[in-house]
């Protein structure tokens, strides 16, 4: 969480949420990380759609920025889940709520960089073809046939 947050840190490194109030601090928290990082995630899905790709690129550093901070949130909420349990902060419910709309979001998104990753490497691909049939000399065998390509042809110099 952040520096500010007053939820005591455990040696390992882990937040300990002890009271109602941290319970109630770690989840405005999550709903605030998740307020800045979904709508990165729609921006960047619209991008990628339109074939915008290196505007949807341009948001990568910001996104993995928020993506962390709400990670995070999860993280501590799940290994504190027996006081939030037990503590049942206020805006628990809307956070599972807006969690879920933000996991469907996220499966269109995953969906969307797929396929333009697909699309992209099929364009490489086709590029690399080209570019690599190109580099080839065109060269002939006796009688006017075709040489495979990767043969070397012969050559001879009539200098003396």
């Amino acid at each position: 969480m952040r520096s500010k947050d007053p939820t005591p840190e455990r040696p390992d490194g882990r937040v300990r949420i002890s009271s109602p109030e941290e319970a109630t601090t770690l989840v405005i928290s999550a709903l605030e990380a998740l307020d800045k990082l979904e709508p990165l995630i729609v921006e960047e899905t619209r991008l990628f759609k339109i074939g915008k790709v290196r505007e949807a690129l341009d948001l990568a550093m910001e996104k993995n920025a928020a993506a962390q901070v709400y990670t995070r949130c999860l993280e501590i909420l799940k290994n504190n889940a027996i006081a939030i349990g037990r503590f049942q902060p206020e805006n628990l419910d809307r956070l599972r709520s807006r969690h879920e709309d933000f996991s469907a979001g996220m499966a269109l998104n995953m969906a969307v960089v797929a396929t333009a990753r697909t699309v992209s490497e099929g364009l490489l691909r086709d590029l690399a073809d080209t570019i690599g049939q190109n580099a080839s000399p065109m060269t002939y065998a006796r009688g006017g046939v075709n040489r495979k390509p990767g043969t070397a042809p012969l050559s001879l110099s009539k200098v003396s």
